[in-house]
C-alpha cells in the first residue's frame, strides 16, 4: 500500500444532537478544517454487528485503494442491498514520521457537514481490515464523537494498549434525509437539529 501522496484539508461543520432549550441563535457554530488522507468504505456486518473498514496492511491503516475503484465498490454495495457509508480518513500520528505525507492547500469546497468522529481500530489477525463499533441508537451510522476531545481520550487509551486506530470523519449524506410535504428536507436521525441540503461527496472520491 502506498503512502498517502497529500494531505487535504477540508472546511466542514459538525452538526450534532440539537440543544433543544437553547434559542437557535444562540446555538454553537462548530467549524472545523480536518485533515483527509482519503476516502473509506464502511460495511456494516449483520443488523446491529460493527462496521468494517479495507485498509492497507502494513498496520497504519491507510484507506484501502483495492483493485476496484471506490465508486465501483460502492455500486456493488447498492446492488447487493449491503448497508453502507463514505467517511474520510483523517491523519494520525502514524502519518507523523519521516516519511509523512505532504499537506496540499485546495481552494475551499462548498461547506461540508459531519456528525463527529467515528474511530476504527485494528486487532491482531486482522492485517487489512479494521472495525468500527455500531452506533447506540442508530443502526445505520456508525459510533461517533461529538467531542474531539472525547476522541482524543479513546485513542490514547487504545494506544496505551497498543491498538492502532484512525480517526474517520463521518459526513452526512443525501441518504440521511427525507423528504416533508412542501419539500423540506429532514435528517432522519435528528430531525430537530439544522442542516444544510446535502450535498454528494464526489470530491471526496
Amino acid at each position: 500500500m502506498p503512502l498517502p501522496t497529500e494531505i487535504r484539508p477540508v472546511l466542514a461543520r459538525l452538526v450534532g444532537e440539537p440543544l433543544l432549550d437553547a434559542p437557535v441563535s444562540r446555538r454553537p457554530r462548530r467549524i472545523y478544517r480536518p485533515l483527509v488522507v482519503g476516502p473509506v468504505l464502511l460495511r456494516r456486518e449483520g443488523p446491529r454487528g460493527r462496521w468494517s473498514v479495507p485498509v492497507s496492511g502494513d498496520g497504519r491503516l491507510l484507506p484501502a485503494s483495492g483493485v476496484e475503484p471506490l465508486t465501483r465498490r460502492l455500486q456493488l454495495c447498492r446492488a447487493e442491498g449491503i448497508v453502507h457509508r463514505v467517511g474520510a480518513a483523517l491523519v494520525a500520528p502514524q502519518d507523523m514520521g519521516p516519511v509523512a505525507a505532504r499537506l496540499t492547500p485546495r481552494a475551499e469546497r462548498p461547506r461540508s457537514e459531519f456528525y463527529g468522529w467515528s474511530l476504527m481500530v485494528q486487532f491482531p489477525g486482522h492485517d487489512s481490515l479494521a472495525l468500527v463499533d455500531p452506533h447506540e441508537r442508530f443502526a445505520d451510522l456508525p459510533a461517533f464523537y461529538e467531542s474531539p476531545l472525547e476522541l482524543i481520550d479513546r485513542s490514547e487509551f487504545l494506544a496505551g494498549k497498543g491498538i492502532v486506530c484512525r480517526p474517520i470523519a463521518l459526513f452526512t449524506e443525501p441518504g440521511d434525509f427525507v423528504a416533508e410535504a412542501g419539500g423540506r428536507l429532514r435528517n432522519r436521525f435528528y430531525p430537530d437539529a439544522r442542516f444544510r441540503r446535502p450535498a454528494g461527496l464526489d470530491w471526496l472520491l
